[in-house]
């Protein structure tokens, strides 16, 4: 579990730009551009200083492992007047950051960070002063530990959105130090105001980390510059081993790479997989007392040979937990077919990913050339709960599959491709408008946009991750801050070429202040535009509040509502409405926000049934107006939530394992002793949504999925009306015989009636009820279990209408049979 970090050395100087690769691959994208981060280093009277190194580095992303190596791409030096520049050519749509650090003896390090998201970046870097950070390593009896190596994990200047980080795994060399005989350390060369914190290790002790993640938006650090008196534990290691056997036949199975976490684990911290021995033996050491869970590591670009539960396992300081067995085996496979809705040709190179329904298991794979998935995974239920292409609808699928050793599961999706919007942006003279950013709204943003010089955008959205998306109302957001211009025009769901023209937008004007009524500096805004039955956020960076707590949020647009949702560090959250109808001057004063002050904790236990403590079971907490908080028990189930606010507050455990448990309470900030008591429940109710959902403007689900194998005639080019009923209920006998009445008028208009019985029956029953009601279309039923179709068809009452439009893309679904001629006026595709 150690890491070979070098010895940290305050001389010389050096710049270092590092390139993140942590999002999601984006193997699709073949387009490339340049990008160029330039700069200037100066000391503290302004001047150049020349002859500076510079190096490149990125994070290397290893998709074997899923874990982060730095590389060295490249240096050059400072000019006479302290330039630097790089350039760096990047594929479309790659998101990139980078960490630049300025190292100088006798000077404080420096850095700034640069995203590629943003294009080419200018910077002017500033030598200051040194501080210190200082403190001592000691073991569980209170004396000092020589030798350890202590490493700064994350050190961050500054504060909200204009903080600046720099990670010492990217650049060891620079902050990494060892304590001395008297297990004390040293960091000299700390700038002002900055914070910390540590990994720290030596062979024989755990390997210890401060950094404890949290829900808290830029979360602060333990440690600030300038403390000479930080105390660090490190304990005896605790040890796991084990062995790694087949499950069918005992057999010891070496070179499997096994995955050792606590839940805490993230990003750069994802820790190097152990591999078992030539005899299946497993161990690790390095650890400390925690609940770990071990599971094994599979590629998701091939087959895998293996697939095994994971096993958890909670450990002792200065013990060994022996006798831990992985067991392996092949399971069952799971097949997805997917191709293009329309076309229906095969998709290559779509990235499905599925989770168990007990949530201890997920996995992904890409679509071969034939749009084929392969998954071999352990048996169980699962949720198909991704399928995303680049050019396609990313929606969020709910189908449930069942896993069975040794057996084949084929499920095919089609997926909708993403629409596209052209057009120009001008202003109130009629002229094209360069750098307004744009957005389509609910949620739709497929990638940012802006106008280029002639004020011609392009801009793809997709709604299919608008999970609770139900109209066709969406709109064309244009934002130029700079210029206080703006509008937000609603569209046509067709609509595919638009020129839109700003307007002068609204100023939101206000004041953020604590319950005293002082003015809260750094305070941070979200926005979301309002429509009848949604709201969507607009806009990505706001100004922050002053020292007064003055506030000022240019380019809104005027005529629509809004809910504006203020955050500040050490306080909740509140939310304001508001209506821009009525403004001065295009100034639009929110008034006095005040948020309550989150200065409160909690505190308690969380245990099973058997009153056994709950190791490592997720805590969430939220209410109204406060902070969302989030940690995670300890090896004896104990839990503290920081920083939450007084009045009542929800708090929910959950932990996942063969069988999820769950439970939660209500109580007040500032509680202690809180006790939460988690129990099995099944799968189903664990990760299943409170309604199935809805799939307006997806693809309908495959007919043969209810029994239907309709000739082309009835389908191709056709609008389709499904009807999910029962025969024993009266509202759906209603709701057939209303259909069967209409069928004439409704077939002349081109679209095609099928009925589906959505609980199981006798098909030869099925057959005679529906010639007793003289029924003149088609009646299916579920070929799988019923409540599963129900779920995947988005049926959350009966009866159950939905209605596609001829490429059998649904627009409308929950509606009444007496709204069916409305929902049909609403298609312009279809002529009354």
């Amino acid at each position: 579990m150690s890491r070979d970090w070098t010895t940290f050395l305050c001389i010389g100087l050096t710049i270092i730009v590092l390139f993140d690769f942590a999002s999601a691959r984006n193997a699709e994208s073949k387009d490339t551009k340049q990008v160029t981060c330039t700069g200037k280093v100066i000391d503290e009277q302004g001047r150049p200083v020349a002859g500076v190194e510079v190096a490149l580095h990125e994070m290397v992303y290893d998709e074997v492992t899923y874990t982060y190596d730095p590389k060295l791409l490249g240096e050059v030096q400072t000019k006479a007047d302290g330039a630097f520049s790089f350039t760096e050519t990047v594929e479309d749509n790659q998101y990139r950051y980078g960490y630049i650090v300025v190292e100088k003896k006798g000077f404080a390090l420096c850095f700034d960070n640069w995203s590629t998201r943003d294009g080419d970046k200018e910077l002017e870097i500033k030598l200051g002063p040194p501080k210190e950070l200082a403190g001592i390593v000691v073991d569980e009896n209170d004396e000092p530990v020589s030798d350890a190596r202590v490493l700064i994990l994350i050190l961050v200047i500054g504060e909200g959105q204009g903080r600046k980080t720099l990670s010492g795994l990217v650049v060891p060399k620079l902050l990494t130090t060892s304590t001395n005989t008297k297990g004390k350390f040293m960091f000299r060369c700390i700038p002002s105001g900055a914070t910390a914190e540590f990994i720290v290790d030596k062979p024989g002790r755990a390997t210890i980390n401060t950094y404890k993640r949290t829900s808290v938006p830029y979360q602060k650090l333990n440690f600030v510059e300038g403390q000479k008196d930080i105390r660090l534990l490190l304990p005896v290691e605790a040890k796991i081993e084990g062995l790694v056997v087949e499950k069918s036949s005992g057999k010891p199975v070496g070179g499997v790479n096994i995955r050792c976490t606590s839940g805490q684990e993230s990003g750069y911290l994802r820790p190097k997989p152990h591999v078992s021995s030539k005899d299946g033996i497993l161990s690790i050491n390095a650890l400390v007392k925690t609940r770990y869970v071990l599971s094994l590591l599979q590629s998701n670009e091939a087959l895998p040979d293996w697939v095994a539960d994971p096993v958890e396992v909670i450990t002792e300081s200065g013990k060994t937990k022996s006798g831990i067995r992985l067991e392996l085996s092949k399971g069952g496979l799971l097949e997805v077919k997917v191709k293009d809705a329309v076309s229906k040709e095969p998709i290559e190179d779509a990235r499905v990913s599925v989770k168990s329904l007990a949530g201890n298991r997920s996995a992904y794979g890409r679509s071969d050339e034939k749009g084929l998935v392969r998954m071999r995974l352990m048996p169980g239920d699962y949720l198909i709960n991704q399928i995303n292409k680049q050019g396609y609808s990313r929606r969020i699928f709910r189908d449930w599959v069942t896993i069975e050793y040794g057996k084949v599961e084929l499920i095919e999706y089609g997926l909708v491709g993403l629409p596209v919007i052209k057009g120009v942006v001008r202003d109130e003279e009629d002229k094209p408008i360069e750098g307004v950013e744009l957005e389509v709204c609910p949620m739709g943003v497929g990638e940012e946009s802006a106008s280029n010089a002639e004020g011609r955008f392009e801009i793809v959205y997709d709604l299919g991750r608008w999970s609770s998306f139900r109209t066709s109302t969406i709109f064309l957001v244009g934002r130029h801050e700079k210029r206080n211009l703006a509008a937000a025009v609603q569209l046509h769901e067709d609509t595919r070429q638009f020129d839109i023209k700003l307007e002068p937008g609204v100023v939101f004007t206000g004041k953020v202040a604590d319950p005293e009524g002082n003015g809260i500096k750094g305070a941070t805004f979200s926005i979301n535009l309002r429509a009848s039955n949604w709201g969507s956020p607009i806009g990505r960076d706001f100004s922050m509040s002053d020292g007064q707590g003055n506030f000022e949020i240019k380019a809104i647009p005027a005529g629509h509502k809004y809910n504006l949702y203020t955050r500040a560090k050490g306080f909740g959250v509140i939310g304001t409405q508001v209506n821009v109808g009525n403004f001065v001057d295009n100034r639009f004063d929110v008034g006095t926000i005040t948020l309550p002050v989150a200065n409160l904790s909690i505190s308690g236990l969380v245990v099973d049934d058997n009153d056994k403590p709950a190791a490592g079971a997720r805590i969430y907490c939220y209410g109204d107006n406060q902070p969302r908080r989030n940690t995670q028990t300890d090896v004896n189930g104990k839990f503290a939530i920081e920083k939450v606010c007084a009045g009542r507050i929800r708090i929910s455990a959950n932990k996942t394992g063969t069988a999820p448990m769950y439970g939660y309470i209500e109580t007040d900030g500032g509680a202690t002793n809180v006790r939460i008591v988690i129990s099995e429940r099944s799968a189903s109710i664990s990760y299943e949504p409170s309604r199935p959902p809805w799939l307006v403007d997806t693809p309908l689900p495959e007919l043969k999925e209810i029994g239907m194998e309709l000739p082309p005639a009835e389908t191709n080019g056709k609008i389709l009306l499904v009807c999910f009923f029962d025969s024993e209920q009266r509202p759906s006998r209603h709701c057939v015989t209303q259909l069967a009445k209409q069928a004439g008028q409704l077939v002349s208009k081109g679209i095609t009636i099928i009925a589906v019985h959505a609980s199981k029956m006798d098909q030869t029953a099925l057959n005679q009820w529906a010639k007793q009601n003289n029924l003149p279309f088609p009646v299916g039923m579920a070929r799988r279990d019923a409540e599963k179709t129900r779920f995947a068809w988005g049926v959350r009452s009966l009866p159950w209408l939905i209605l596609t439009d001829r490429r059998h893309v649904i627009r409308a679904t929950g509606f009444r049979v007496n709204e069916l001629n409305e929902k049909i006026g609403e298609m312009a595709s279809v002529e009354l």
